[in-house]
């Protein structure tokens, strides 16, 4: 089977199911940009794995099975928004994601002023990928406006809105363990 099949020449492509669309249609756009977002937390995890300010134990014990959890289950939801009809709930991987986001906010001070996102190299990407989870969640927004089923993502889209806290609030924890404070604003 050749990489290449010349069928999206022509700026269309098919959904799983076969359905003919626009490559810039809100749900290959919405789909698309969860692709982005595995990617550059692939890229985080990278990142944390390399780090050697973060301690190994920590590193091989805490960020490498959760970011590659999370990858997972970006793959999960990237399957939920591009196949129509396949809306999932995410109630379990949600419940886990605040069960994270309470034990890093525990573990780190309260925040009284907003922070810049600095500190270091994986802390900064970890940034990033708080920012492109925004602009996914942004774009499944304008994908469940104009579907006409409604419903179809929201599952996904709650699930999108936890990770980009659980990012925030991960960042902090990578420049805490490499003895980065926060630069407040």
């Amino acid at each position: 089977m050749s990489l290449y099949t010349r069928k999206g020449d022509s700026g269309d492509t098919s959904l799983p199911n076969g359905k003919q669309v626009s490559k810039d249609d809100a749900r290959v756009e919405a789909y698309g940009d969860v692709d982005e977002l595995t990617s550059q937390i692939s890229f985080l995890n990278a990142l944390c794995s390399a780090d050697g300010s973060i301690p190994a134990s920590r590193r091989a014990s805490y960020y490498k099975p959760l970011l590659e959890r999370i990858i997972r289950e970006l793959f999960a939801v990237g399957g939920a928004i591009a196949i129509p009809g396949a809306d999932k709930p995410f109630a379990e991987e949600i419940k886990a994601l605040e069960k994270e986001i309470d034990a890093l906010e525990h573990s780190l001070p309260q925040l009284k002023c907003f922070i810049l996102p600095t500190g270091s190299p994986a802390s900064c990407q970890c940034q990033v990928c708080r920012t492109v989870c925004r602009r996914v969640e942004r774009r499944v927004v304008t994908f469940l406006r104009e579907e006409p089923a409604g419903t179809e993502g929201n599952g996904a889209l709650q699930y999108l809105n936890r990770l980009s806290d659980l990012l925030f609030a991960l960042s902090r924890r990578i420049n805490a363990d490499s003895g980065i404070e926060d630069t407040k604003l």
